[in-house]
Parts: C-alpha cells; sequence; structure tokens
C-alpha cells in the first residue's frame, strides 16, 4: 500500500526542513557557546549543576559533561520544548568550556 498523501515531501518542503534543521543547529550551538561564556565569567555558577566544579580541572569539566550527556541521551525524550533542552545545554557548555581552559592551559 503506498504512503499517504501527506507522507510525501515536496522539493520545496523538504528545503525548508533543511533550512530549519540547520537554523535549529545554529541556535543550539548560540546557545552552547553563550552558556559556556557565562560559566567562564562566573566559574560558581559550575557549582549548581555539581558541587566543586567551580575548581575543578579541565579534564573533569569535560568528564563530567560527557557524563551528563550520556544520562540526558537515556533520558526520555520530551517534545514539548519548554526549558527541557536545559540539561543538554549545560553538559555541552562544560565540555566546551573544559576544552577552551584545557587549551589555554597548554
Amino acid at each position: 500500500m503506498p504512503p499517504p498523501v501527506s507522507a510525501r515531501t515536496s522539493p520545496p518542503r523538504a528545503r525548508l526542513e533543511a533550512l530549519l534543521h540547520a537554523r535549529a543547529r545554529q541556535t543550539v550551538t548560540h546557545l552552547v557557546k553563550c552558556r559556556a561564556r557565562a560559566y567562564a565569567d562566573r566559574p560558581a555558577d559550575l557549582d549548581a549543576i555539581a558541587p566543586g566544579l567551580s575548581e575543578a580541572p579541565p579534564q573533569t569539566l569535560i568528564a563530567v559533561g560527557e557524563d551528563l550527556m550520556a544520562i540526558e541521551r537515556l533520558q526520555p525524550r520530551r517534545w514539548f520544548g519548554f526549558g527541557s533542552e536545559a540539561p543538554a545545554v549545560n553538559a555541552k557548555a562544560l565540555m566546551v568550556l573544559g576544552r577552551a581552559l584545557r587549551r589555554r592551559a597548554t
């Protein structure tokens, strides 16, 4: 049985979807970088994620960020989109900050 007509995507719709996905990736990248800069400006905010992170070395920040992302991937998907992305953004920002601090130290 052929798929319903609404399941077919026209070339303009496919281009629109590709543009929306690209813009979503750009937005997430911007959010992560802004959050990492905020953590760099106010390291004490890292303690809200885990106690002692404000004094942790870059390798620890990266490892904690990777662990938090692994935990976030195991969580059920939330489709309502009102702030449910915050744990993933925080985890990615930890990794970005840790990598930046590691580069600065070498």
